[in-house]
């Protein structure tokens, strides 16, 4: 970072320095450079005195004329040259100009010309300035704006190396990008190695557990407590490999056109014998979309299965087919979320208070998959407030319309 502010100081104070110089110059040949009206004056009036002599009756018509000494002015070797040729001279002063001839023996002086309305503007010098300026901070930014759109293009593809030129003005910053981009790579697989190891570590003594509790002399009700703990482990084991497997690395995924409305009634229809309160189905007749069918059935059944263990009397399931997006709602008249914990139990291994009670059961890894299933499809998930009062959980996925007249991804 110092190597580039300090780069970006010196160029700025290069071109400050080179900008002002150069405008400086023109400014100074511009003033030095005698009008071209100018000279046509002095032609003429050379020209007019050449042929006949002039009174200064008739020269005060057109300019001011008087008759000076003949010695009263200084001149060059040059300009005296030129008054004894006849020629007119003019001599300048800050905005005013003066022509001299030599008639008769006499030095006659005509003027003054305003020159005023012949000098360039300042203004224009001011313009000319500001305009290099803002050149060479383009030249200078440009390849600066390129490498940093390379490199956010690079962070946003899926192998996600960031590098750019060795000599690029951020290749320190794209450096410590890509460092840190391998070390959150690092942590994430021991992550997902420690979670593997100990879960698959945790099915072996659990397998002895549950056997030996089948064999044991305990109480029948103390032997179903363990039991049921046991199997409680079991599923927990289960869902930590499911999720650790599914946030390892993104699957190849069967996109193919899959009928959502279909797919939803089979879900409805495997989740029914399942112990709570009846799904409410309210679906369009036929909606195909581009997608893995597995999966998006998986995220669904998890909504679903969430939505069946809290809710009270009423659990539905609606799809909808919008301009933008498709609509998968679903939602219960359960205890609902609090607005400031709606964020917060999409996270894994988050589970609200009423989750914690040992009827309600769960690990907080269901919503975590549901997100990670969505971010796959490039889908979003909204949680809100049921009509009844409970959850609500609102996927949106992306559509477009098909030649044909179905709704694709």
């Amino acid at each position: 970072m110092s190597r580039l502010f300090l780069h970006f100081y010196l160029f700025i104070s290069l071109v400050l320095v080179g900008v002002g110089w150069t405008v400086e110059r023109i400014w100074q040949e511009t003033q030095s450079q005698v009008p071209p009206w100018v000279l046509l004056v002095a032609d003429n009036l050379a020209a007019q005195l050449s042929t006949q002599p002039v009174s200064q009756a008739k020269f005060s018509s057109a300019l001011p004329a008087n008759v000076l000494p003949a010695g009263s002015i200084l001149w060059s070797e040059t300009e005296l040259a030129a008054l004894e040729a006849g020629q007119v001279v003019p001599l300048f002063t800050k905005d005013q100009v003066f022509f001299y001839a030599m008639q008769q023996g006499e030095l006659w002086q005509l003027g003054p010309a305003d020159l005023t309305d012949s000098a360039v503007p300042s203004y224009w010098f001011s313009l000319l300035f500001l305009g290099l300026l803002a050149v060479a901070v383009w030249l200078w930014l440009w390849p600066v704006a390129r490498d940093i759109q390379q490199l956010r293009q690079q962070i946003s593809a899926p192998s996600g190396v960031a590098t750019v030129p060795v000599r690029s003005f951020i290749a320190p910053i794209a450096l410590s990008f890509e460092q840190m981009r391998q070390q959150i790579q690092r942590l994430l697989g021991l992550q997902r190695e420690m979670t593997q190891a100990v879960s698959h570590e945790l099915r072996t003594p659990l397998a002895r557990l549950s056997f030996a509790l089948e064999l044991s002399a305990l109480p029948q009700n103390e032997k179903q407590l363990m039991i049921n703990d046991v199997k409680e482990l079991e599923q927990l084991v289960d869902e930590m490999l499911d999720y650790a497997r599914l946030e390892s690395t993104q699957p190849q995924l069967k996109m193919q056109q899959v009928d959502l409305s279909e797919l939803l009634q089979n879900l409805v229809e495997k989740l029914s014998p399942l112990p709570g309160t009846a799904i409410e189905l309210d679906i369009i007749s036929r909606c195909v979309y581009v997608c893995d069918g597995h999966y998006l059935e998986r995220a669904v059944q998890n909504l679903l299965v969430n939505a069946k263990r809290f809710a009270q009397k009423k659990v539905a399931l609606r799809l909808r087919a919008g301009t933008n997006a498709i609509e998968i709602m679903v939602e219960d008249d359960g205890p609902g979320i609090a607005p400031e914990q709606r964020a917060e139990i999409l996270k894994p291994f988050v589970r609200l208070d009423p989750s914690r009670q040992k009827g309600f059961g769960g690990f907080g890894l269901g919503l975590a998959i549901v997100c990670r299933v969505l971010e796959w499809h490039k889908a979003s998930i909204e949680v809100g407030e049921s009509r009844w009062g409970g959850a609500s959980f609102l996927i949106k996925l992306p559509s477009e319309q098909s030649p044909d007249g179905r709704i694709q991804h």
